[in-house]
């Protein structure tokens, strides 16, 4: 359980670490499946559903990714120590103009839509991205962290 891998280095106490549920032992859990009867139960019968994407869903919109052909590294040497503020400045102001121009896709739409169809079930969906081009919260998403960084 992540909760409690992260928890229990010394922030809470060793008690009510003694509470949480232990970690499920690997051998014993599910293998990954491409069973779409299987998923479409589970899915059904979920109450919290959450969504994480990365940089492809936005990449069909036309927001570079860091790694990939065209993507920000290919245009901006990022391993390379800054020479000064003005690079870095340039750097982030490129970025935000690509962003500006974008446009949610069919994926970032449909995401959107799905949220909204389930919050009238009384499900609870979230949204889980490292993206910070806003494109989710565009397309509608409310339900939405925006998590980048180490």
């Amino acid at each position: 359980m992540i909760v409690r891998q992260f928890t229990c280095r010394g922030t809470i106490s060793s008690h009510l670490c003694a509470h949480l549920r232990k970690p499920h032992d690997s051998r014993n859990m599910a293998r990954p499946s491409s069973d779409l009867a299987a998923f479409r139960k589970v899915f059904s019968d979920a109450q919290n559903i959450a969504i994480i994407t990365g940089a492809g869903v936005s990449a069909e919109s036309g927001v570079p990714t860091f790694r990939g052909a065209g993507g920000y590294w290919r245009k901006w040497e990022a391993q390379r120590p800054s020479p000064g503020i003005p690079p870095v400045w340039e750097f982030y102001h490129y970025r935000r103009e690509v962003m500006l121009t974008k446009n949610p896709n069919p994926a970032h739409l449909v995401i959107a839509e799905c949220e909204e169809r389930l919050g009238k079930q009384g499900r609870t969906v979230t949204v889980i991205t490292q993206n910070i081009d806003e494109l989710h919260r565009r397309a509608g998403t409310k339900n939405l962290l925006e998590i980048h960084g180490k």
